[in-house]
């Protein structure tokens, strides 16, 4: 069914349907610019949050990083000190070497 604006039944007369407008009052209008702001005050919120949670994040990430790098350079600097002792041990032992106090008393 098609509703008309005109009240003719003429045949072969095309008929208009009626128009359909949206009236936007000056509350209306309020109200969406209200609604706009209010989605848009979200989103920045919402991105605000996230940025800060991740540079949170990086921070700590960072510091794990120098702790990490911390322990390395001592486990590497632990590392050389127990070679190096090693090396002295087999050394004394293909030179035969016997500790001072042994050699005092024999």
């Amino acid at each position: 069914m098609i509703l008309t604006n005109k009240n003719t039944d003429k045949v072969g007369v095309k008929k208009r349907t009626i128009e359909q407008s949206v009236k936007i009052g000056p509350l209306s209008l309020k109200f969406i610019t209200l609604l706009i702001f209010a989605a848009l005050t979200l989103f920045y919120l919402a991105q605000s949050t996230q940025s800060a949670t991740k540079k949170y994040q990086l921070r700590e990430l960072q510091v794990t990083q120098s702790q990490l790098e911390e322990d390395r350079e001592t486990l590497e600097a632990e590392a050389l000190r127990l070679k190096s002792l090693k090396e002295i041990e087999t050394k004394i032992e293909k030179l035969e070497l016997k500790p001072a106090e042994e050699t005092v008393k024999n």
